[in-house]
């Protein structure tokens, strides 16, 4: 009877070892799904996890991690033209945990016009004759100082786009004031014709200055490399910008510690009511630098300095 109950407890023991070697590894599987999607600017992030509980027989032989392929899709559509593009990536994941991650970027079409407001730019400016900055006779007193500075404002500016947002016709309207600085303690006598002033190089000018305002209306060709990533888009840009005066004045500031004494003259001083220019941008992400010049004589015949203005600087806030 002992022999029997022997053999049956050592029966029951190898049966209970076996269904130990055999029972089944469970292994967890998640799959996670992320949709960021931008519609007109507007991103929406949506993400959706789900926990598979799985039974795997057969045990991971060597080395104990596993390797999963992650896949990322991004689709791109533009005008209806859809294009998709796939980047797969190995990832090393221990053998109890098994991730997919499917990511989904959407890009939305780009809008026909899109507008903007408030486009700054600031440079330098100089008159040019011919080829020098030097100011032709009987005019030299007027030579500028290099800090002239200029600046333009785009109130409004809109773009149509022509081709896959990547290429657009720009146009708008703003003010541009052009600072002219002298070099000398020139003094203008306002809405003198032919332009009349006086030097007085004995008042010690700390600013000495005559601005024009001009009403302008920029239009242009604009091309961005990349629409969808502004930041990583090489951007081009050329045209003319009009312009209607609508204001000028000088500004002279002089004296040493609390004697400073100041005065600003509005009036004519002899600018072109019109002029045309010529506009080019340049750069990279938020560095454009732009360059303009006015092939239209500065100033209204015979009232002036026969020069040209032009200008070099940054774009504050592209478009």
């Amino acid at each position: 009877m002992k022999h029997t109950i022997s053999i049956f407890a050592l029966v029951l023991l190898s049966t209970i070892v076996v269904a130990q070697e055999v029972e089944p590894k469970v292994i967890e599987s998640k799959r996670v799904r992320i949709e960021i999607k931008n519609v007109n600017g507007k991103i929406d992030t949506i993400i959706n996890e789900e926990t598979t509980t799985v039974a795997e027989t057969d045990k991971l032989s060597g080395d104990s991690n596993r390797v999963i392929k992650v896949k990322k899709v991004i689709r791109e559509e533009n005008d209806g033209d859809g294009s998709d593009q796939e980047i797969i990536i190995e990832q090393e994941f221990g053998e109890e945990e098994v991730i997919e991650i499917e990511e989904e970027i959407e890009y939305s079409s780009p809008k026909l016009v899109e507008t903007s407001t408030f486009v700054m730019d600031w440079g330098l400016n100089n008159w040019i004759s011919g080829n020098s900055v030097d100011v032709p006779a009987p005019h030299e007193a007027l030579k500028l100082e290099n800090m002239s500075a200029n600046f333009h404002l785009g109130i409004v500016q809109q773009g149509i786009n022509l081709f896959r947002g990547q290429l657009r016709f720009v146009y708008g309207i703003g003010i541009e004031f052009n600072n002219y600085r002298f070099k000398e303690g020139v003094t203008i006598i306002r809405d003198s014709k032919p332009l009349e002033y006086t030097v007085d190089d004995d008042l010690n000018y700390k600013r000495n200055k005559i601005t024009s305002k001009y009403a302008t209306v920029p239009l242009m060709l604009n091309f961005k490399s990349n629409p969808n990533d502004d930041d990583k888009s090489l951007k081009l840009a050329a045209g003319v910008q009009a312009g209607y005066l609508i204001g000028s004045h000088q500004k002279q500031k002089w004296g040493e510690g609390n004697e400073k004494e100041k005065k600003k003259i509005k009036g004519d001083y002899g600018f072109a009511d019109y002029r045309i220019g010529y506009v080019a941008q340049f750069g990279y992400g938020d560095l454009v630098i732009y360059g303009k010049y006015y092939p239209t004589n500065t100033f209204k015949t015979e009232r002036g300095p026969s020069v040209n203005t032009a200008c070099v600087g940054l774009v504050l806030t592209p478009f």
